[in-house]
């Protein structure tokens, strides 16, 4: 009878068969959690356009303080709500074209009127919000005794009340200009995408070697015209197969619900990144086929491979909240960034990864991606060397 001296398909087959549940459950998990993060992704973009509605705010204020100073000089009533049902523009025209006239950089007119109070309609906030708080703030800062100068000023009012309140305005500057795309990809890719990957490699990669060796499954199958090499080589293809197999998955399912829910997607991009994290999965996959073939029994090798994965897991969480973004809104502490140095995952990175495909690439990533590549290849070539030299109790 022929020996199989480097794969065996027999073996494989039983490892697929062996742990298809936990790689299927893991896989509809892992889609299911990007398909609820492309959506919430989609949510939080719509939050980007703020900027658009934030122009459009200022322009409609601009054109509603215009009318309230002509009303004011003229003893006219001119409002928007007069504009939009009249048919007759004329003498909004005449406004406008006067007070255009007056500043060189001003150039109001009835379309631009009109193009504003379109583009706020499109905001979840109806557009008599708007009007009533330009009312407001004009009834404030015209108001006899009650701003005057250059400390006493609505904007000052604000912050005063800010700091009264305990809320830094500093702190609302730096929220408003949190990249909120950032951190739904830290989320993502650190926690929401890599758990059920990690739950896979951790109870995969014990099944495979030292869990038959512990219970003495092992001995029958040495007992058949295998090698221990084709053993070690066929159970580290399996977890280099599986892994790739559940990002792949992942990655095609990002792909269908971005150009789905936004109607586009950033091939390049999301490729880089779901190739980053399959590199960080086979990095922490080889640690856990090492412990697996170091040890005999399974739960040293859990305490060794899966320990040591699970304090990755839990450095990366501290680490997120001593990012740049977590820091900058106020619930983040900078020490806290330290965990991201002393955890496999730190080699990870997103941000530099996330501009693939863009015009100026963050090159960054690249040793990162091969120090984790290089950390794979020594654990799974450390493991299978040593279970082929160690003694087993067969």
């Amino acid at each position: 009878m022929k020996t199989t001296k480097f794969f065996s398909r027999p073996l494989m087959k039983q490892s697929v068969r062996a742990n298809r549940v936990l790689a299927i459950a893991c896989t509809v998990i892992l889609c299911l959690m990007t398909v609820v993060t492309t959506f919430a992704g989609n949510l939080l973009g719509g939050t980007s356009a703020s900027a658009d509605y934030e122009d459009a705010q200022t322009s409609f204020y601009s054109y509603l303080y215009v009318l309230s100073s002509y009303n004011e000089m003229a003893g006219t009533n001119l409002s928007y709500e007069d504009f939009a049902e009249s048919a007759d523009t004329a003498q909004y025209d005449t406004v406008f074209e006067m007070m255009s006239a007056q500043s060189e950089d001003a150039n109001f007119s009835s379309e631009g009127f009109a193009q504003a109070a379109d583009a706020l309609r499109q905001s979840d906030v109806g557009l008599d919000a708007y009007i009533t708080n330009f009312e407001y703030a004009y009834a404030l800062s015209s108001a006899q005794g009650c701003f005057s100068g250059e400390e006493l000023n609505a904007e000052a009012m604000m912050t005063n009340m800010l700091e009264i309140m305990g809320v830094s305005s500093d702190l609302l500057e730096n929220m408003s200009k949190m990249d909120t795309s950032a951190v739904l990809n830290q989320m993502y890719f650190t926690v929401m995408s890599l758990l059920p990957i990690l739950l896979f490699i951790i109870f995969a990669g014990n099944a495979l070697i030292v869990d038959q060796v512990d219970k003495g499954s092992m001995a029958y199958i040495l007992s058949t015209p295998t090698k221990r090499s084709a053993v070690a080589v066929t159970q580290a293809v399996y977890l280099i197969i599986m892994p790739f197999i559940m990002v792949g998955c992942a990655f095609i399912t990002k792909l269908i619900a971005s150009n789905a829910i936004t109607g586009e997607a950033d091939a390049a991009k999301y490729a880089a990144l779901y190739g980053g994290l399959y590199l960080l999965a086979e990095a922490m996959a080889g640690i856990c086929y090492l412990a697996s073939c170091i040890f005999n029994l399974s739960k040293h090798a859990l305490a060794l491979g899966g320990g040591l994965n699970i304090w990755f897991f839990i450095c990366s969480l501290l680490g997120m909240f001593g990012s740049e973004n977590m820091v900058n809104v106020g619930i983040g502490v900078e020490e806290l960034g330290m965990f991201n140095k002393i955890s496999l995952i730190g080699l990870f990175d997103i941000d530099a990864l996330g501009t693939v495909g863009s015009a100026a690439v963050d090159y960054s990533f690249a040793p990162k991606l091969a120090a984790l590549a290089a950390v794979a290849v020594l654990c799974y070539a450390a493991g299978a060397w040593r279970f082929q030299k160690k003694d087993l109790p067969l």
